[in-house]
């Protein structure tokens, strides 16, 4: 699986509605709903996250499969040093002690967390606008 930063995973882009994606993999394995947000999750190892206030397009996704590519390099499952040697755009962004460890990469919008010292997830967030605030979605 194949990450390409600020626009999605293989066919799956940010900003698509939720019937474009049920398009592209089928129903989704579990939906959780809360207060403002929906919550898709897939077998292959993958949560898609549709906002409110991005009128639930999709917003975010989460990729905890150890397959996914970045650069044509494995990130989900690696150290964190080897998070670091690998992709040092990287920076600390919050450390949780116990509870693992934020990194965020501002160039990619790429979040990877931490746990036990090796990448858990990482999670694609599309660019956004600098005055506006709002998601620029890929074409």
């Amino acid at each position: 699986m194949n990450i390409f930063p600020k626009v999605g995973i293989e066919n799956i882009k940010l900003g698509m509605t939720g019937s474009d994606v049920q398009n592209k993999l089928g129903v989704p394995a579990q939906k959780e709903k809360q207060a403002e947000e929906e919550i898709w999750e897939y077998d292959k190892g993958i949560e898609l996250s549709f906002q409110e206030e991005d009128d639930y397009r999709l917003s975010s996704i989460t990729v905890i499969a150890e397959s996914a590519l970045l650069d044509s390099k494995p990130i989900v499952g690696i150290t964190e040093e080897e998070l670091l040697d690998i992709f040092p755009s990287f920076q600390l962004d919050e450390d949780f002690k116990e509870d693992g460890k934020s990194y965020y990469a501002d160039d990619l919008q790429i979040m990877a967390w931490v746990f036990e010292g090796e990448v858990f997830n990482i999670i694609i967030f599309p660019e956004y606008d600098e005055e506006s605030e709002l998601p620029i979605w890929p074409k």
